[in-house]
């Protein structure tokens, strides 16, 4: 595996989406575990004004275009939620143990993903995406980032920290840009 560029990726992915589902997953408590949901949190206080998103939701949609899920620990427990809104795209954002330098991004592929450390799930990743793409006609794409520091009780290290903030400008620009032209 080997850090790549994720901008253009994510540009080619959300080029014929039609809805797009952003799966934030991890666990706060555990320092850099907490990478996807505070990627959701900085998203859903970025687009709370302009579509009237409430951060105290689990799920919170901008327009008819894109889902924000906020799924902790627990993403096995918004597949009603996921099945519903039929997005032609998900994307899955988590702390990964991928064997890389800490604050590394990668793109998890699905034939690698038994071998990915997702630790603090209680459903295996490997499940989770088997029985989304069993229940709907769906396009996922798995961004990890290799974490720094996952013990109990900690923030999220600095460098995480700042790979958040850069992950989440790039990504808002790329939404920005797709509710533009869609």
């Amino acid at each position: 595996m080997r850090t790549l560029d994720i901008k253009p990726i994510l540009e080619e992915y959300l080029k014929d989406c039609k809805k797009l589902a952003i799966m934030g997953i991890g666990n706060t408590m555990k320092g850099d575990d907490g990478f996807g949901i505070l990627i959701i949190e900085n998203l859903v206080k970025y687009y709370k004004n302009k579509y009237n998103l409430n951060p105290n939701n689990e799920v919170n949609k901008i327009g008819d275009k894109i889902i924000l899920l906020n799924c902790g620990v627990v993403p096995e427990n918004f597949t009603d939620v996921l099945k519903r809104e039929n997005p032609s795209n998900i994307l899955i954002i988590d702390a990964a143990l991928m064997g890389e330098v800490p604050g590394t991004l990668n793109i998890v592929n699905s034939e690698d993903i038994s071998e990915i450390g997702f630790s603090t799930h209680s459903l295996p990743m490997s499940v989770l995406v088997k029985y989304l793409t069993h229940y709907i006609n769906t396009e996922i794409l798995i961004i990890g980032i290799e974490p720094e520091n996952i013990d109990f009780g900690k923030p999220l290290s600095k460098k995480i920290y700042e790979k958040n903030l850069k992950f989440t400008e790039m990504l808002i620009d790329l939404l920005d840009s797709f509710l533009e032209n869609r």
